[in-house]
């Protein structure tokens, strides 16, 4: 008689987690952050950890990087052997002290001279970022952003391989950008036009300027299809693209879902002007701007609502569902651009991300014990002129106007050196 077959067994816990452990864990938005893992998930491949700000979120194994145990016979970090070949060598990494096989790192380690691995190199280029007055992304120039700019031409991961939803918005795998960590399309993302992948702001090396959230106004294409430096081209926007645009920014930000146009909405977009990349637009002579403004909030009634509508304050809009503005379907390569239809009820809601670390994984960073992290600080601003609350205007770092509250939307990732 046959016997039925078992049930597939999970995953093997990696011996290199254990609860009590500090790591620093990837986060949606391509940068890395110290964490403390509270308990291991063999079932889900993952550890939940508690971050400084004692948030706890489940992290998968792929996007956790625990330091390297000094005096510890090494083996490869990825494959977790030690048998060695000629051609296959195990190298270290001189800025975290892991060690990987030549071929098992993507591109393949070089022997002999100093060198430092992909995950040093992605947290170096991307540890400080220009403020608002900069450009958005990672480091341009210097040694470590040629080094980053020579990784990004492989993936460490098979594109091919990834399961996607319909409007290739997500993969089962949360694997994302160059980096191959998770993240979120419409939380400063750019899809390539050639492979259609998402790519982080904070991994790419070719914005003159911060994203907005939701803001899909680019032609972008990775260093993958391009075989060499990426590419963008900024989209034009009409009026209505550059009101929708502000207030999804704003109500990302913010915990309110309406702003009022002459004392939020107005200053934030004249604080940011330069910034905002809006083309002919950008002429528009400061005093007929609150005109153009009012004039597409209040012509599109499909996007936008005005306090008129629920018996509010004239001078109040929001979004009538809480999506970025559609982008144009010929950037897409044939797929349906990201749309409102997409989106739950109520628009993306994502818990704030936690403290940034000061320095990229391993044994160059001081890992505090965990009974002596700091308490929660105040929110970090990611870059000056973008954050609401960075004296643009006196309505959004003050109180909010109790006709406005809706309910808590996240708050921007908090980085350090911002």
């Amino acid at each position: 008689m046959a016997t039925a077959p078992s049930p597939p067994r999970p995953p093997r816990c990696p011996p290199r987690y254990w609860e009590g452990q500090d790591v620093l864990a990837r986060w949606t938005d391509g940068l890395l952050y110290l964490g403390t893992i509270k308990k291991v998930d063999p079932g889900r491949c993952g550890c939940l950890v508690q971050f400084e700000d004692n948030s706890q979120f489940l992290v998968l194994w792929k996007d956790i990087s625990p330091a390297a145990v000094p005096g510890e016979d090494q083996s490869c970090c990825v494959c977790s052997s030690r048998v060695l070949s000629p051609q296959n060598l195990l190298v270290t990494c001189s800025k975290c002290g892991h060690a990987y096989h030549q071929q098992c790192h993507l591109p393949p380690a070089p022997p002999g001279a100093p060198w430092m691995c992909r995950r040093c190199v992605f947290a170096v280029a991307t540890k400080v970022s220009p403020g608002g007055g900069g450009g958005g992304g990672a480091l341009k120039k210097g040694p470590h952003a040629k080094a980053m700019l020579s990784m990004k031409v492989v993936l460490p991961y098979q594109l091919k391989a990834l399961e996607w939803d319909p409007p290739h918005l997500a993969n089962r795998q949360q694997c994302y950008c160059y980096c191959g960590g998770p993240g979120e399309w419409n939380l400063k993302m750019l899809q390539c036009r050639g492979c259609s992948q998402w790519f982080h702001e904070a991994c790419t090396q070719c914005l003159s300027k911060p994203l907005l959230y939701g803001d899909r106004f680019y032609v972008f294409e990775c260093c993958v299809c391009t075989g060499g430096a990426e590419s963008v081209r900024r989209l034009p926007l009409r009026w209505v693209d550059v009101a929708h645009l502000l207030l999804y920014h704003l109500s990302v930000c913010c915990k309110k879902k309406y702003f009022d146009l002459e004392r939020e909405i107005l200053p934030f977009a004249n604080a940011n002007w330069d910034a905002l990349l809006l083309g002919q637009l950008a002429e528009t002579p400061k005093g007929e701007r609150y005109g153009m403004l009012l004039g597409a909030l209040s012509a599109h009634k499909d996007r936008f609502i005005s306090g008129r509508e629920i018996k509010k304050r004239k001078g109040l809009f929001g979004l009538h569902s809480r999506d970025p503005p559609p982008g144009a379907p010929h950037i897409y390569g044939g797929i349906p651009p990201p749309g409102s239809h997409h989106q739950q009820k109520g628009g993306s809601r994502r818990r704030p991300p936690p403290r940034r670390t000061q320095g990229p994984p391993g044994g160059s960073y001081n890992f505090r014990r965990t009974e002596a992290r700091c308490p929660p600080s105040a929110p970090i601003r990611m870059f000056a002129s973008f954050h609401p609350s960075a004296n643009t205007a006196p309505s959004l770092s003050s109180s909010p106007d109790p006709e406005s509250r809706d309910s808590p939307e996240p708050r921007p990732p908090r980085r350090k050196g911002s």
